[in-house]
């Protein structure tokens, strides 16, 4: 299983509510799209954390407007929030785009994903990004069908080459070795 990066400069886990599946107030699945997301981008490094979720409705219970990326489903779609934070600088994500399908949402995400990874500096979050670029500057970029593609390329390529630290520590005989022989702490009762 993997270990989801609640360490790391990257895509933490995708926090979604339970959805149109399980909500009288869903529009949308966002469970099945929390998992899409999470699935794609998941060991993505990025300059600083980046949290994402998704919101079956606007009543936003998976606090998607207060995210690095956010989701919310509406009527025949998804709104795109962008540039959120919670916790003590608390920041309101700012409405990026509505699309229509789950597949612009991944494109659109892929493509900011590898916009802020290419212009952020290190360890400056989103929320800090987006005030310094600006909403519009992001929004002219990413909108552009051709950016999107060239973005969305290079994101793939930093995909196709991740590889999961721990499952190489298992695999690999030698590096297993080292922690194999780590003494074993006794836990005191």
């Amino acid at each position: 299983m993997p270990s989801g990066y609640a360490y790391a400069k990257a895509i933490r886990t995708v926090k979604t509510c339970v959805g149109s599946e399980f909500c009288r107030f869903g529009t949308q699945n966002s469970i099945q799209m929390g998992i899409a997301m999470e699935k794609k981008f998941e060991g993505l490094n990025t300059p600083a954390k980046v949290k994402m979720a998704v919101s079956a409705c606007p009543r936003n219970c998976a606090e998607s407007g207060i995210k690095d990326l956010g989701v919310i489903g509406i009527d025949g779609g998804w709104e795109i929030y962008i540039g959120g934070n919670g916790g003590v600088k608390l920041r309101a994500a700012d409405l990026l785009c509505k699309v229509k399908s789950s597949e612009e949402v991944l494109e659109i995400t892929g493509a900011y994903l590898q916009y802020y990874r290419e212009t952020a500096k290190y360890g400056e979050r989103t929320s800090e990004w987006v005030e310094r670029i600006g909403l519009e500057t992001i929004r002219q970029v990413l909108l552009d069908q051709e950016n999107r593609r060239q973005f969305n390329e290079r994101v793939e390529l930093a995909l196709s080459r991740r590889k999961d630290p721990w499952k190489e520590a298992i695999e690999d005989q030698t590096v297993r070795a080292i922690y194999e022989e780590l003494p074993v702490l006794a836990v005191a009762e």
